[in-house]
């Protein structure tokens, strides 16, 4: 019965308020929905467009919802009813309903390096950057991608499904206290690498072996001059055709990557 499903609800969670007010948010896309399944988050229930139901997609989530043990419900609604729920411009057929932060059945994937390795995103504004952040720090095998500052939510459907489901698999903090959390790292003995786009050292001069974090700033003023002058050290991805810098996302890709080169080759 279309009665059973809180499309209201499901629509609402596109806003933070409603977010922080149930505890609830919304994964769409079939790789997101069986990324979730996967990593045994905790769904409340799981919808499908009728066109979509029948696909060879849709069969995969069935199949890992049953061999997961899952007994969440799962509805097959019309399209029209399904784009009422989708927060998205074209809907991905597929959505979920779960609590966060993500409880999960199956504990958290061990840790891919001896030496931890965090990604720091301060005020980053926009809700995809937020979700590539989190993607980019899987695929590197982060320990943590702390968000903080003035940041979009890492748990908005849009970052949700920017990360491609690797914030299910993730350690992912929302962090409000950006130079408190700065402070604490620097007396823990993490060496702290903030990205800028001149008058740092080159990345491949930075120690990545040792315990660290790379630190970028907000898509159009960077760091704040408050964090740039706290503790660490600057690092500038060199761009010899002249341009003035990277999207954020490029420039965490580019100095995780140097991260793994080193940690590969020195097995850290």
């Amino acid at each position: 019965m279309y009665s059973d499903v809180p499309w209201r609800l499901i629509r609402s969670l596109s806003r933070k308020k409603e977010r922080d007010r149930t505890g609830l948010t919304v994964a769409e896309g079939p790789s997101v929905v069986l990324a979730a399944v996967e990593a045994g988050v905790e769904l409340r229930l799981v919808v499908f467009d009728r066109e979509f139901a029948d696909s060879k997609k849709a069969h995969a989530i069935r199949t890992a919802l049953d061999e997961h043990g899952y007994a969440c419900r799962v509805f097959v609604v019309s399209n029209e009813f399904y784009n009422k729920m989708s927060a998205t411009r074209t809907p991905q057929g597929v959505l979920s309903l779960l609590r966060f932060p993500f409880r999960r059945s199956r504990g958290m994937p061990g840790d891919t390096w001896a030496h931890a390795l965090d990604v720091v995103g301060v005020d980053i504004q926009d809700p995809g950057n937020v979700g590539t952040l989190i993607r980019t720090g899987a695929s590197a095998g982060a320990s943590s991608v702390i968000i903080c500052g003035q940041s979009a939510d890492p748990f908005s459907p849009k970052a949700i499904r920017a990360s491609a489901g690797a914030v299910f698999n993730t350690r992912v903090v929302y962090e409000a206290d950006c130079t408190g959390l700065f402070r604490e790292m620097a007396d823990s003995g993490r060496l702290i690498y903030k990205a800028t786009p001149r008058n740092g050292i080159r990345p491949w001069e930075a120690d990545f072996r040792s315990p660290c974090a790379v630190v970028l700033g907000n898509e159009a003023r960077g760091l704040s001059k408050e964090i740039l002058e706290g503790p660490g050290e600057w690092v500038t991805i060199p761009m010899p055709g002249g341009v003035e810098s990277l999207n954020v996302a490029m420039a965490c890709t580019a100095l995780l990557y140097e991260a793994v080169r080193q940690r590969t080759a020195g097995n850290a």
